[in-house]
């Protein structure tokens, strides 16, 4: 007599297959913007990290225009992700890190990117509007 647990080896390989896709996923880090800091020259971030709620693990930051062109690129020095930290501020060099590229003006007008990069990856994307504000929009 079969057991009845499963009906076929196939039901078995599906819920295999779904229970390892499940663990597979990771949290994502969280990139938002700080609401009273929102604006031109150097707009705020909060980086949150759902594994690390001590502080965000990553290594690596980069900001993006809308067509790909890297406007600020961050590395951790000495790499790897000790160094990370929750706040960032566009155009500061948070201590542990080294500048790769830029950083370069934000523009009003401008659609852009921040990406956090590590084990987890995260990124915001934001516009600026004409007066200089920054406002987060969906990819």
């Amino acid at each position: 007599m079969k057991s009845p647990r499963f009906a076929s080896p196939l039901s078995a390989s599906v819920l295999l297959l779904l229970l390892l896709l499940l663990c597979a996923c990771r949290p994502r880090i969280q990139v938002m913007l700080v609401a009273d800091a929102a604006r031109l020259p150097a707009p705020h971030f909060e980086v949150e990290d759902p594994e690390h709620p001590d502080r965000p693990r990553y290594d690596t930051v980069k900001v993006m225009d809308r067509s790909g062109g890297l406007l600020w690129h961050l590395r951790a020095a000495p790499f790897g992700d000790s160094n990370s930290v929750r706040a960032l501020t566009y155009g500061e060099t948070p201590g542990g890190f080294e500048v790769v590229e830029g950083p370069q003006a934000l523009q009003p007008g401008g659609r852009y990117a921040l990406f956090v990069i590590g084990g987890n990856r995260g990124s915001l994307h934001f516009d600026v509007d004409a007066e200089g504000h920054v406002v987060a929009v969906p990819p």
